[in-house]
């Protein structure tokens, strides 16, 4: 064991809080002239175009982001944050004030101007998918150009042709993708109506095309993977004579601009320029930045409530732990002082257990580079002392759970990997005590009163299925108590040593539908599978919650003479004691030296008693010695934290609190700890005296923690963060040798960046950078804790499309809706209303839309509340209340429109002979979807089920489980005379089906379209997927909540080959949406769909089912 160093702990300090240079991270870059445009610690600024000392253009809180400048060089357009939501903005290149020129709320990014002096951008304005516009910077007008699934573009400088990506990963970081959303460069001709064709051929990652000319010829510059590394490349504009312009290896080319033929791009934390027309080589450019760097002074968290990862309580019942933002304190109730426990600037520390005297604090923190368990003294003084140093076998290991025992003499651990670890705190040895080869790690559930044993859940041979095992310290032996028939946990010792309750999953009681009749019945379901039971840890032992019976009044009562006898004894001699009983075997329990009855292992699985409590969802059981405690979770998900007295009374749980986060009960029963919810605030967390009810008055009672501020060192904590990122794909990633790359080596590579970071968004793209070297998908990087824009009032919309007239804002489009649900209704579609495309809106709450920039602008602050409009309808004047909803509910309704919209168009076309169901992602919100759309289809010859855009979940397995129901028998009812048939498997589709999948389905929405192959269900009808194919559990939030994924689980067939990862899912019948003809409304995929179900029912029909004679087995 070691201590952390004083002289460590300061030099630390004054590492994290020295300015290592002038030198920043520089991104998205922008060229005009002699001049570089750049982004840096959040802002625009602006260089000379041989480098040196930067000038910053902006300084809102907000992010700036993605410069580009128009052809005069007059304007720069970018986005930026200042009125809350991601907008773009524009204002001259020497500085000056923004003038919003979009009211989208997000989704956006500049890629250029057009020769007319527009914004080029593109936007999800238009979902589904990423679509072009440019905005007219002066009267604001937009239109979108008729391209669809635009990732980037350009115009050349006549204008007459459009260079524009297709597809390219959006979110994801992996270095030489070729999966089906691999990045196309393709090109149109904005004169003619043709569509656009490909401009290279697919086979590589080509995109962010940079039209220039070398004299008369015109040519198109590029990034491209093609040589292992995103370099530069160029082709003629014909997509022949390609040529490479850099020759980088190892370091990606990020982001690029163009001004005539010069090139300046973001490599590493530098930028480079490059001269096309030359042909020489690329020159670093040396810049450093001026300024008072404020993201990188010592910064405050207001509320580490928003970050609290773990509580626990001391034993002794005064104190309980918090681990928020990576930090400890210990703190009581009402004035009691809080203790914050002392650690490194770059530390972390993600949740702790008091020891058994309540003195110190075991946590586990990763002060030495790894995740290992450190000792504080709980009032917060001295210095922290390592209890742990990897595995005995030098193995390094992420250590999770922890818990030391009442008697001060041993420290349990798990760790990711599945092993149960044991450390003896007087001999300062740790061993492994077992290991789960199987499903998740292992849960230590608690110790006996005496030290002497341990409890666990882990899987042995079912993933979904724990078993509990007990542990004895002085044998060493472990014993298996429950098989792996049921899922069993929640243990808890009883005070006095003899009983071990737990939890388990052995009800099955349906709940709500008993049989497998009625409308979208999608099977049995069993909302309340735990029971508790306890186990006999002596032999002989009474049920306290059996009930009482005549031959219990007699042992009663003979224990009572015995009692007394006893007690006379006590006054005279010691004499020896005798047996009390004919056979020589005293009838109370053996106990070892502290008076705990001894555990009695032979037979223990056996003395099993199911406790008289209803069936529920419990977790967490605790005992007092009076009343046994546990959370029961409800149908919605929320706990409810219940208890019921030990005793055989029959008295029902009650309910001391709802919604509760977690409890715990002190060491000698009398005081409980409970964190609950509290709405968007911050958890309450009370210490309250263990009763059945809680006290009226509780403000006495409430630990004192709402004005607990965290000082944090900002480049200390982006130092922590990349290497807890590190750390996470090193023991997360699904593959152990790492894809074979050396992740060693990958660290030495980017690490010393960290230095050049100046705020969080850069820390983000610099870990995108590493994590993109393993090449997998389900790799988004995202900022957590970032410098805030303001606060200002959030969009709202009115579920529609509208354009600038000289009277107000006209009604371009009222989103679709499925009519029997007005509750899905837009605004403007809301019943009662009457307002219909074609009318104008000429006041909101009587300020004349026509004066403002946007009839958005008008609504900003208006989501939920009622609003009044005045609508122009041809020669009348008419006012309507509407309400507005929120931005996010406005695009729900946008991607909505655009479901309907193919709803309607397979209604039509199929005459009523095929069905819909369009899955957006693969959650619960889908399954509903599915139940909705697919029961309501279930009677129909043909069925398309589409996961185009599908961006994911978990939920293929029941979808596939539903498609492959048959139908075996039919049933015939009597009446009404002529009723059909119904099919005896109930609600089994009949018809043919087909699959519809393109490049951006996603993650389980591939898993789906591969097991409908693999299943044989139909053809899957589109273009190849993304080859997200490795899932992962998204348990590695960083320090500040940022997200740092990592692919965990991979799925293999039969034969051990890998699925869809890196690849995607091809589909049977390939079909493209074509460019020009998507964003001319049609839908060529669609169309494949209905044509293939139109040939498979006119070549495969239906059959009628019409039943026989009848039987008549009696003869007349």
């Amino acid at each position: 064991m070691s201590r952390f160093r004083p002289a460590a702990l300061a030099a630390v300090l004054c590492a994290t809080s020295a300015w290592a240079g002038t030198s920043g991270f520089y991104r998205q870059p922008a060229l005009r002239g002699d001049v570089v445009y750049l982004v840096a610690e959040g802002d625009l600024w602006r260089v000379n175009g041989q480098g040196g000392e930067a000038q910053r253009l902006t300084t809102h809180n907000g992010q700036e982001s993605q410069p580009a400048v128009s052809p005069d060089g007059q304007w720069m357009a970018f986005t930026g944050q200042y009125d809350g939501g991601t907008e773009i903005y524009l204002m001259p290149v020497a500085g000056g004030p923004p003038r919003r020129l979009t009211w989208e709320g997000g989704g956006m990014r500049v890629w250029g101007f057009t020769a007319a002096g527009e914004v080029l951008y593109t936007s999800l304005d238009a979902r589904p998918g990423s679509q072009l516009f440019a905005i007219d910077v002066k009267t604001g007008q937009r239109r979108q150009l008729p391209v669809g699934q635009a990732s980037d573009a350009a115009l050349s400088d006549d204008g007459r042709t459009l260079y524009f990506t297709r597809s390219g990963l959006r979110s994801d970081n992996a270095r030489q993708y070729r999966g089906g959303a691999i990045a196309r460069l393709w090109s149109m001709d904005m004169a003619e109506k043709s569509e656009a064709r490909p401009l290279i051929a697919e086979g590589n990652n080509d995109r962010r095309p940079l039209p220039y000319r070398i004299g008369a010829a015109q040519r198109v510059a590029f990034l491209s993977d093609r040589d292992g590394t995103v370099n530069l490349w160029s082709v003629n504009a014909q997509g022949g004579d390609l040529r490479q312009h850099t020759t980088h290896k190892g370091w990606d080319i990020r982001h690029a601009a163009i001004d005539g033929s010069r090139v300046v791009y973001a490599l590493g934390a530098d930028l480079y320029l490059v001269d096309l027309a030359q042909g020489a080589g690329a020159k670093k450019l040396d810049i450093s930045l001026g300024g008072d760097f404020d993201q990188q002074r010592e910064r405050w968290i207001k509320k580490p409530q928003d970050f609290l990862t773990d509580t626990s309580f001391a034993p002794n019942g005064e104190r309980v732990l918090l681990a928020a933002r990576g930090h400890l304190a210990t703190q009581g109730v009402q004035q009691l002082r809080r203790a914050e426990l002392p650690q490194p600037a770059d530390g972390r520390c993600k949740k702790g257990e008091f020891s058994s005297d309540s003195k110190s604090v075991f946590a586990v923190c990763d002060f030495s580079g790894e995740t290992e368990i450190w000792r504080f003294a709980a009032n917060g003084t001295g210095l922290p002392e390592r209890i742990t140093s990897g595995a005995p076998s030098g193995q390094v290991t992420q250590r999770r759970d922890l818990l030391p025992s009442p008697d001060g003499r041993w420290l349990a651990h798990t760790d990711k990997e599945g092993a149960v670890w044991l450390t003896d705190l007087k001999a300062r040895t740790t061993r492994e005590i077992a290991r789960s080869t199987i499903g998740d790690p292992p849960h230590l559930q608690g110790w006996s009163p005496d030290g002497q044993a341990l409890a666990w859940t882990l899987s042995l041979h079912h993933p979904d299925r724990s078993q509990l095992q007990l542990y004895g310290t002085a044998d060493g032996r472990t014993h298996t108590l429950t098989t792996d028939r049921y899922d069993s946990g929640a243990a808890a010792f009883s005070p006095d040593g003899q009983w071990l309750y737990f939890a388990s999953n052995r009800n099955f009681a349906t709940t709500g539908n008993g049989s497998p009749w009625g409308d979208r019945n999608t099977g049995a379901f069993f909302g309340f599978r735990a029971k508790l039971y306890a186990l006999a840890l002596q032999p002989g032992l009474r049920s306290p919650f059996a009930a009482k019976d005549e031959l219990e009044s007699a042992t009663e009562k003979k224990a009572d003479e015995q009692r007394a006898e006893d007690k006379k004894a006590t006054d005279k001699e010691p004499t020896e004691r005798k047996p009390d009983t004919k056979d020589g075997k005293d009838k109370k329990p053996a106990a070892d030296k502290k008076g705990k009855p001894i555990i009695q292992f032979e037979g223990l699985a056996g003395r099993l008693y199911e406790l008289p409590v209803a069936a529920g969802n419990y977790r967490e059981l605790r005992v007092d010695g009076k009343r046994l405690w546990f959370l029961d979770r409800d149908l919605e998900g929320k706990s409810q934290l219940k208890s019921i007295a030990i005793d055989n009374q029959g008295g029902p749980a009650e309910i001391l609190a709802h919604d509760v986060r977690s409890y715990d009960i002190s060491a000698d029963g009398k005081k409980l700890m409970l964190v609950r919810n509290q709405g968007q605030g911050a958890p309450e967390v009370l210490i309250v005296d263990a009763a059945p009810k809680l006290p009226t008055d509780l403000s006495k009672l409430q630990v004192r923690w709402s004005d607990w501020q965290i000082a944090t060192q900002p480049r200390a904590e982006w130092k922590q963060m990349f290497a807890d990122a590190w750390r996470l794909h090193r023991d997360h990633f699904y593959d152990v040798k790492m894809h074979g790359v050396d992740w060693v080596a990958v660290r030495a590579k980017y690490e010393p960046l960290v230095d050049r970071v100046t705020d969080r968004f850069e820390l983000a793209e610099l870990m995108a950078q590493m994590v993109g070297e393993l090449g997998a998908l389900h790799s988004q990087v995202a900022a957590g804790d970032t410098r805030p824009a303001p606060d200002e009032p959030g969009l709202a919309g009115l579920g529609g499309r509208f354009s600038r007239g000289p009277d107000g804002w006209r009604i371009d489009a009222i989103y679709a809706h499925e009519a029997e649900l007005p509750s899905e209704a837009p605004p403007l579609a809301a019943p009662g209303l009457g307002l219909k495309v074609g009318d104008v809106i000429t006041t909101v709450n009587g300020r004349p839309a026509a004066e403002a920039p946007h009839i958005l602008e008008l609504l900003r602050g208006q989501a939920g509340r009622q609003v009044l409009l005045e609508v122009k309808q041809g020669d009348r004047t008419v006012q309507r209340i509407v309400t507005p909803v929120a931005q996010t509910r406005e695009n729900q309704l946008r991607y909505n429109d655009w479901r309907v919209s193919r709803a309607r168009a397979v209604e039509q076309a199929g005459q009523g002979r095929i069905g819909y169901v369009h899955l957006r992602a693969m959650g619960p919100a889908d399954i509903a979807d599915f139940v909705r759309e697919f029961y309501a289809a279930s009677d129909r010859d043909g069925l398309i089920i589409d996961v185009r855009y599908n961006n994911g979940g978990n939920i293929d397995s029941w979808i596939l489980e539903k498609l492959l129901r048959r139908a075996w028998a039919f049933w015939q009812p009597r009446s009404p005379a002529g009723s059909p048939v119904y099919a005896n498997m109930q609600n089994a589709y009949r018809g043919h089906t087909v699959v519809l999948m393109n490049e951006d389905t996603y993650s389980d929405g591939e898993t789906f379209a591969e097991g409908f192959k693999r299943l044989k269900l139909g053809p899957v009808i589109g273009k190849r997927s993304s080859g997200a194919g490795v899932w992962l559990s998204d348990q590695n939030r960083l320090i500040d909540n940022g997200i740092m994924r990592a692919a965990e689980t991979g799925q293999v067939d039969a034969e051990g080959h890998f699925l869809i990862e890196g690849i995607g899912v091809t589909p049977d019948i390939e079909v493209d949406n074509l460019p020009r003809a998507t964003a001319m409304g049609h839908d060529a995929q669609l169309d494949a769909a209905l044509a293939e179900l139109k040939r498979r029912i006119a070549e495969q029909p239906l059959q009628v089912v019409r039943p026989g004679p009848y039987l008549r087995p009696v003869k007349p």
